[in-house]
């Protein structure tokens, strides 16, 4: 039912509109939280619409238009107020789950706007928001009320999405701009709409802003990484700036304008809680987003309320040391935390958080967890040897492996040079830590380690301590270095795989998107789904995780200069060589199609891809007409099938899981892409004569990542942007949900991938050589963190390996965004949806194979990390049905972008 607000408003009255005018209606989709109570009376609210037309006779008619012609200005509507409307519907529901319910209305207001004859199409609309609080605006739809019947076309709905909070005039002195959901290049931009696309980028720009940003700020800068440190709390949390040197390169963040501590230059300041919780509107704003920056912590918190007994490092003379870390994930009871565990919990994040987290914590139902996936099925799986080199191609870092020599079947795990420097350092502050290369051999298309190299760092001498498998009673210094190495590459995988190749280096290009790309621009249409909460994500986590004694500099071996090492490593980073075939080739483990050997096809070990649909994309099987076979018997046996592979490229180990998969994924974006760009620019030339695009990726490549001048497309060719944006889009998709959630599954369980060792192997002949041979197991609970860390390192696996509630996956998009206006670029995305469709159903059928040995692994974990849609894959055997048997916590679909 309809009902009115503010009829009886002064000012506002109900009157028959203008003979000579037009009528639009406009229905808005608003949000507002009950503390945030939308003021519906009088003229707080206004609206005005802005047409595409700029017709020089029509405005003079108008009062309200511009009296002169060319000025970029179009047309517009009379100013209506939410005042005037009806409220078409109201609803409830909660927008957070367990016993905190928020509950926000969801209201649809009608309103009425009198246009002048040849108005056209609406293009934009203004909201000047008087009241005292902000709202946030989902949607808009306006549609021709009275016209004459010979213009039909103007009887089609013209769809806005907002989906922004619009805050109060008095706080931001803007009004707010909302253009349509229809795609221009800038020279095709309707002359009623050119000034206000200009000002709006114009606004978030900045430029003279000053001081802190607040919630209302839509202003996007760059700044260095100077919010690491807090030297005021003293100098231990002192950090260096990272960026913007050539000591610490490093890509560029989102500036926040807040002032600097008052000691030890060069300055450096870290986003304090508070700080946080109010930017959460700013970065992405949003009606779940407001109230759940806490999420965090609050699942820590809950994974503790389930082991609330403080775990201690000292009863290690159990007979397996290890069955008390397994018994964490038996416990269910939810209770107070000990003393002494809150007492720990807070010093590894914010007080202010913690506070308001365990406020609630046992009013709450808690997070439900479950065996990693490396223990599920066989707590020892993980000592295997295959199964160490299995996970080098589809655990959590499969994309460090690399060919050692290129005729040959050896391939080696480097984590050597470049820690080398950094050792005494990191072996100064309590961790034993050594830099490891370690070689491994194909067999049977897997990988098994046949040599671990370990050296620590001495000026008097070159030598390296090698050791080697089953070496009669060295076995256990075998396994003992393979924990090293798994350390070494846990660290790397944090720093770099993850946060470095992903979240840092994709947050420039959000900035620069922001900055020059409007919202009608089709390449600014084309990757925003792919940006969705990155910069919320990457505020937080400077904050927690990355800060000076954050969770981790806390959990990892490398400490307090874990950022200095990302920052180093990111000198060796290159923007071409994240697009996924150039990396697997730069590593050895493809070749390009041009430069493969067909003679050399032969040691495939049993490996067949001839039933994997999107493996081949294109076979031609060139034969002669049936009645000259005869003649040509003898070409026709030599003939070979051509087949273009994925990503135009052959792997080298075709049991490769994630470059198996990811080609797959690549060419279905490379394709979407590449018909997109096509579809709007009809020539290399377009590319080059659009000034916004290329000023866009000047600012990603000199400024957002002005450190790293190397391996940049150059953004002059349609192949070269297509080139471009596939791998940012790989990069937000595919990467990141490779190398994030599968975290949980392998290093939720320390003997697998310990974070941080404290103890190095002892020497032959030494007291505490036959210390260890005389109780190995004692002797490896001792090397690995104390049983409290350990359980902190578990909980938060757990959480960066879950999806977000409102996660939108590879080929979806939320309803908001659609194409319709544009039938042909609809049709391709549902192309692309339907090839992910077919990769999936390819995925599923690798993992039911035994021959694809390291798709599955002793610990029979399939891998279904680029499995791309939210369909779970099963085994290929009957599950145990237990306590632990449910939908595993990853493979849960590649999201669209880094949320988490």
């Amino acid at each position: 039912m309809e009902e009115n607000v503010g009829c009886c408003t002064p000012g506002v009255s109900l009157h028959r509109p203008h003979p000579e005018k037009d009528i639009i209606e406009g229905i808005f989709e608003i949000d507002h939280s009950p503390w945030l109570s939308l003021c519906a009376t009088g003229k707080s609210v206004a609206i005005w619409i802005h047409s595409c037309q700029q017709d020089l006779e029509s405005m003079l008619c108008c009062m309200h238009a511009d009296a002169s012609a060319g000025t970029g200005k179009g047309l517009r509507s009379d100013t209506a107020y939410l005042a005037q409307g009806k409220v078409l519907e109201r609803e409830k529901r909660p927008i957070m789950a367990g016993n905190i319910q928020l509950p926000t209305k969801i209201i649809k207001f009608k309103l009425k706007f009198e246009v002048v004859r040849g108005l056209g199409t609406p293009g934009a609309f203004v909201v000047v928001n008087r009241d005292k609080h902000e709202f946030f605006l989902k949607s808009a739809i306006f549609q021709y009320r009275s016209v004459p019947a010979t213009r039909n076309k103007d009887k089609e709905k013209f769809h806005f999405y907002c989906g922004s909070w619009v805050y109060p005039f008095h706080k931001t002195g803007v009004k707010r701009v909302f253009f349509i959901n229809k795609l221009y290049l800038p020279s095709e931009t309707p002359p009623g709409l050119k000034r206000l696309r200009e000002k709006e980028l114009e606004k978030l720009r900045g430029g003279r802003s000053k001081g802190e940003r607040k919630p209302w700020d839509r202003v996007y800068e760059y700044d260095y990484y100077n919010d690491l440190g807090d030297p005021d709390k003293g100098r231990e949390y002192a950090r260096p700036v990272l960026g913007g040197s050539a000591e610490f390169p490093y890509p560029r963040r989102l500036k926040t304008g807040r002032p600097p501590c008052c000691h030890d230059p060069p300055r450096s300041y870290q986003e304090c809680p508070d700080f946080i919780k109010k930017t959460v509107h700013f970065f992405f704003p949003g009606a779940e987003l407001s109230t759940g920056n806490f999420s965090i912590i609050r699942s820590i918190v809950d994974f503790f309320r389930r082991n609330p007994k403080p775990l201690s490092h000292q009863d290690t003379d159990s007979l397996n040391p290890l069955d008390e870390l397994f018994d964490i994930f038996l416990e269910k009871q939810v209770t107070e935390m000990d003393d002494c565990v809150k007492k720990k919990l807070e010093k590894l994040v914010p007080e202010e958080i913690f506070n308001q987290v365990v406020a609630n914590a046992t009013k709450r139902d808690i997070v439900e967890s479950q065996l990693p996936s490396i223990i599920a099925e066989d707590k020892d799986a993980c000592f295997h040897d295959f199964e160490f080199g299995r996970q080098m191609l589809a655990g959590t870092n499969p994309v460090r492996i690399r060919r050692a020599v290129k005729e040959d079947s050896v391939f080696v795990l480097e984590h050597y040079d470049y820690l080398l420097p950094f050792l005494n350092m990191i072996n100064g502050t309590g961790v034993c830590a050594y830099a490891t290369r370690t070689y491994l051999l194909k067999f049977s298309g897997s990988l098994e380690p046949i040599a671990i190299e370990l050296r620590l760092p001495d000026p008097n001498s070159s030598k390296s301590v090698i050791f080697a498998p089953y070496d009669d009673d060295d076995d256990w210094c075998w396994v003992f270095a393979k924990l090293h190495v798994a350390a070494n590459d846990a660290a790397y995988h944090q720093l770099v795989s993850h946060w470095l190749h992903t979240h840092a280096v994709i947050e420039p290009v959000i900035i620069a998107t922001r900055r020059q790309l409007s919202v009608m621009h089709p390449i600014r249409r084309l990757l925003d789904p792919h940006f969705k909460d990155t910069l919320h994500v990457n505020a937080l986590t400077r904050g927690i995780f990355l800060n000076a004694g954050g969770i981790l500099e806390t959990a990892l071996f490398t400490g307090e200069f874990s950022m200095q090492l990302s920052s180093q490593l990111y000198k060796q980073c290159r923007l071409e060589d994240q697009a996924l075939p150039n990396d697997i080739v730069k590593r050895g483990m493809a070749v390009k199609e041009e430069e493969e050997d067909d003679d050399n096809d032969d040691d495939d070990d049993d490996y067949d891809d001839d039933d994997d649909d999107e493996n081949v994309r294109n076979k031609e099987t060139k034969e002669k007409p049936a009645e000259k076979k005869e003649e040509n018997a003898a070409t026709h046996e030599t003939q070979k099938t051509k087949v273009k592979r994925p990503a135009g490229v052959k792997l080298i180990l075709k049991d490769y899981p994630y470059a198996k998969d990811g080609t797959g994924i690549w060419d279905a974006i490379e394709t979407w892409v590449r018909d997109y760009c096509e579809y709007f620019y009809v020539n290399d030339d377009a590319v080059k004569k659009d000034d916004k695009i290329q000023t866009w990726w000047s600012e990603i490549r000199d400024v957002g990542h002005g450190d790293q001048k190397e391996g940049w497309y150059g953004i002059t060719t349609r192949e070269n942007l297509v080139k471009a944006l596939t791998t940012l889009i790989w990069i937000t998709s595919g990467l990141h949900a490779a190398v994030n959630f599968g975290q949980y599954a392998y290093a939720g369980w320390h003997p697998n991938r310990p974070t941080l060792l404290r103890k190095f192997i002892p020497k032959p002949d030494t007291q505490e050589y036959q210390e260890m041979m005389k109780d190995p197991s004692k002797f490896r609970a001792q090397m690995l963190p104390e049983k409290f860390e350990m359980a902190f390192v578990i909980a938060v696996m757990d959480l960066l390996s879950r999806h977000t509630s409102d996660e939108v996956y590879l080929g979806q998009r939320p309803p908001e965004i659609k194409w319709e206006e544009d039938e042909f670029v609809d049709k391709k995305f549902q192309e692309f949806s339907e090839k992910l469709k077919e990769i999936e159903k390819n995925i599923m059928k690798r993992n039911k194979k035994y021959k694809l040995r390291n798709r599955w692994g002793p610990a029979r974990i399939p891998y279904k990390l680029l499995y791309p849609d939210t369909s779970k894959t099963r085994a290929p055997y009957k599950e145990k049905m237990d306590i632990f048997t449910r939908i595993d916590i990853t493979g849960l679909g590649i999201p669209n972008s880094i949320s988490i």
